[in-house]
């Protein structure tokens, strides 16, 4: 077998998980804000085409991003993640004052781990601010659904951080046994 067969295979058996994800949210002081759901952040080089004799020339620029990122967060039975995160939230601006308080930005951090917990690796979101919530649609007919956010931040920029990723991190083992 050649060493693309055993690569492919490797990597085809032994995929990374999108489940084992874990979300820091700053001066979200509970542990028990858990995030069901949310996107890897990203970003992409932007570019500026200049032409020379009839031919398109293609020159990457800055990168761009949408500066928008949300997460799904199920509720507890006492409010306690929409008091938390409305708390977070009033520290930027006061509901009942009017004042507001920009320079609370904050570094939020997404880090994918693999199926033994080990950081594979993570995004920051610098200068990020939570915007508020989106509205829950609200329904009698099916009680076995249960109540979720959806919070929206807003960042200023995206840092791939390698800091705590272990060098000596192979992974999970392969099921090939190799």
């Amino acid at each position: 077998m050649s060493l693309k067969v055993n690569t492919f295979a490797s990597i085809i058996t032994n995929p990374l998980n999108i489940h084992n994800f874990v979300v820091e949210i700053p001066e979200a002081a509970n542990a028990s804000i858990v995030v069901a759901s949310t996107q890897f952040p990203s970003e992409k080089l932007q570019k500026v085409v200049l032409h020379y004799q009839g031919e398109e020339i293609r020159y990457p620029t800055i990168p761009k991003n949408d500066g928008v990122w949300k997460v799904k967060v199920p509720e507890t039975d006492s409010g306690a993640i929409k008091k938390e995160l409305d708390a977070l939230k009033s520290k930027v601006y006061s509901q009942k004052t009017g004042i507001f308080t920009p320079d609370r930005w904050k570094d939020v951090k997404v880090t994918a781990r693999d199926l033994e917990g080990n950081i594979v690796f993570s995004s920051i979101l610098h200068g990020a601010w939570l915007v508020g919530r989106d509205p829950v649609d609200l329904n009698n007919s099916d009680p076995s659904k249960n109540w979720e956010w959806d919070y929206e931040f807003c960042y200023q920029w995206i840092e791939d951080d390698t800091s705590e990723v272990d060098g000596n991190n192979q992974g999970s083992a392969s099921p090939l046994g190799e």
